[in-house]
């Protein structure tokens, strides 16, 4: 009769630790469901400030800046222009792929000129990021593409990112 009662303080102790989680806290870091399309822009950005106030509804605390304009040792002549779009992570695939996604949708209608296009998130376990030029941005959004999420980081050019492997 021994493993009766082993039994009922394992049910306790199994309901307990689910139900501790189940906090109001963790569910602002649950990752999204995947395949997810990036928010599709209305028109095009005239500024990086035009940029980030579109990008601010789907990515929180997102900073959108250029190279050439928050950087005062940027030479036009020989610097490459980097768009930057930064925000805080938690980590989460699927969340930071369709934060990427809409990075990328959104720069695909930027009317102002970049070079490069790096979007950054920053995590207590480290810094992600991925880099696209500007002709990858142009092909994965071009003739009204929407970015897949899914599939975003497969385009970019160049990355370095510890955080999702």
């Amino acid at each position: 009769m021994k493993s009766v009662p082993q039994f009922v303080s394992a049910l306790v102790v199994a309901a307990a630790l689910t139900l501790g989680g189940c906090s109001p806290g963790d569910a602002e870091e649950a990752d999204i469901e995947p395949g997810q399309s990036a928010e599709i822009p209305g028109g095009d950005f005239d500024s990086t400030d035009e940029l980030g106030d579109f990008l601010i509804d789907s990515i929180d605390a997102v900073h959108v800046h250029r190279e050439s304009e928050s950087n005062p040792d940027f030479n036009h002549e020989t610097d490459v222009d980097r768009l930057h779009v930064e925000f805080p992570s938690q980590g989460q695939p699927n969340t930071d792929k369709k934060a990427t996604a809409d990075a990328v949708q959104a720069a695909g209608s930027a009317a102002f000129d970049y070079e490069v296009l790096m979007v950054t998130g920053t995590t207590d376990a480290g810094t992600w990021s991925y880099i696209y030029g500007i002709e990858t941005v142009e092909e994965v959004t071009g003739n009204g593409s929407v970015v897949e999420a899914d599939t975003v980081w497969k385009s970019a050019d160049q990355d370095f990112d510890s955080v999702h492997r």
